[in-house]
């Protein structure tokens, strides 16, 4: 009969350990899930911002690398002193 006894207090001593475990383990798990949520947004704002960032780059080193636009001629006819030309210049001198 002691066996019997031992037994039953020992099983009842093991049962409340094993629901406190249980009940942390599911507290764990609700905050993993909630972190990891909470990741995941953070992840994508970032991956987001990222993107934007280095689409704005690529833009900018695109047109640092465009070759410049060509000096327009003008339409009509320009005397060599308005044009500002070294032959011009040299004879003014004169």
């Amino acid at each position: 009969m002691p066996v019997v006894v031992v037994a039953r207090l020992a099983g009842g001593l093991l049962q409340p350990v094993a629901d406190v475990e249980v009940g942390l383990q599911v507290q764990l798990q609700n905050e993993l899930e909630h972190k990891t949520e909470g990741l995941a947004l953070t992840h994508d704002t970032f991956s987001r911002n990222t993107r934007a960032q280095l689409k704005q780059l690529i833009e900018a080193v695109n047109q640092l690398m465009a070759p410049p636009d060509p000096p327009k001629r003008p339409i009509g006819f320009i005397s060599p002193e308005d044009k500002g030309s070294k032959k011009a210049q040299a004879k003014r001198k004169e």
